[in-house]
């Protein structure tokens, strides 16, 4: 079968990863980077010449360009709905960096044009990837924890003002929001992953602006009801000096775990348990970098989730992040917005 070919759009800090990623996979003989876009001049020039390929004067060169099957979407988070449709209506594959969308409404709407044209369309939750999680994610499915009666979420991250000043589009209503938006939203995500679905936001206070100059929340706090009727909390700010590990910790009936980081900080079940990862418990938590640094990023989960996408295309199958399951992460964040009114339901 052909390389995939691929090409990415944004060529900020992330687009790095992605770069790396596709190198590897050229390797491996799946997929191959095909070329870069960027509104910001030089951008794409530099990008491709540290990865190779050609540059696209627009975006819309790209996407009817006949050499390309696939973009991979690394732009504010506020242009990702509306690219992916775009990008879905021209017949090519999608993967959108986190979220899919601030606003739901846009993710929608980008599902249903990648629907109406048949093509793969994921999202990048690189964490799901990790061994940690993907041992409690399988011991929740196989009924280790019993039922989930508490699940909570914390992301206490530092951005400094310098940060937010960097781009324009950053702290945004409309292309990046806020700490929930952008730097808690992999919390939103794995939270529901791992305890279901959130079925009712029961309160939220978000602060916008605080201590920083943007317009949306640097300081949140939200309790939350899943389906199965389990409560959590939901806590983040990206101005706490100078940043935890973000924390998920589910409780059940029969077992619990904590994970901290890509670390599995604690991990227990009532009745014997076994899998094929073993015991990741021990040692201590390693240092946390993106929690105040947002370019330190280890890629391996990166690589694991465009690999998965890569394959789900091959093989005609849905990725493991798929935007419908990546829709989840999207939806929460709006309905806690709604519920705390702030942005568009002030």
């Amino acid at each position: 079968m052909e390389l995939l070919r691929v090409g990415v759009v944004g060529c900020g800090v992330i687009s790095g990863t992605h770069g790396d990623a596709l190198r590897r996979l050229e390797e491996e003989g799946l997929a191959r980077l095909v070329g870069a876009t960027d509104a910001a001049p030089g951008r794409a020039e530099e990008f491709v010449g540290k990865y190779g390929g050609k540059v696209f004067g627009s975006f819309e060169e790209m996407i009817a360009s006949p050499d390309i099957d696939s973009v991979t979407l690394c732009t504010p988070s506020g242009l990702h709905g509306p690219m992916a449709a775009q990008a879905a209506r021209a017949g090519k594959h999608i993967l959108s960096e986190k979220p899919l969308d601030v606003w739901i409404d846009a993710v929608d709407e980008a599902i249903a044009a990648a629907k109406a044209a048949g093509v793969t369309y994921g999202g990048v939750f690189q964490e799901r990837f990790s061994p940690a999680a993907r041992k409690v994610k399988r011991a929740v499915e196989s009924g280790a924890f019993g039922e989930i009666v508490l699940a909570c979420a914390e992301t206490k991250w530092y951005r400094s003002q310098e940060y937010y000043d960097s781009g324009d589009w950053r702290g945004t209503w409309a292309l990046d929001a806020g700490v929930f938006s952008n730097q808690g939203i992999h919390s939103l995500d794995k939270v529901q992953w791992l305890a279901g679905p959130v079925e009712e936001v029961i309160s939220a206070t978000l602060t916008p602006g605080f201590h920083r100059t943007i317009e949306a929340e640097t300081l949140g706090v939200a309790t939350v009801r899943f389906q199965n009727g389990a409560l959590g909390t939901i806590t983040m700010t990206t101005l706490a000096y100078d940043g935890f590990p973000e924390r998920i910790d589910v409780s059940g009936t029969k077992g619990s775990a904590m994970l901290v980081g890509d670390h599995l900080a604690h991990f227990t079940t009532r009745d014997p348990y076994e899998d094929d990862f073993g015991d990741l418990s021990g040692g201590e938590a390693p240092q946390s970098n993106t929690s105040k640094d947002p370019a330190a990023l280890v890629g391996d989960g990166h690589y694991g989730n465009i690999r998965d996408f890569v394959l789900a295309v091959r093989e005609g199958r849905s990725p493991q992040v798929s935007a419908e399951g990546a829709r989840h992460a999207v939806n929460l964040l709006n309905m806690i917005y709604k519920k705390a009114r702030v942005g568009p339901y002030a």
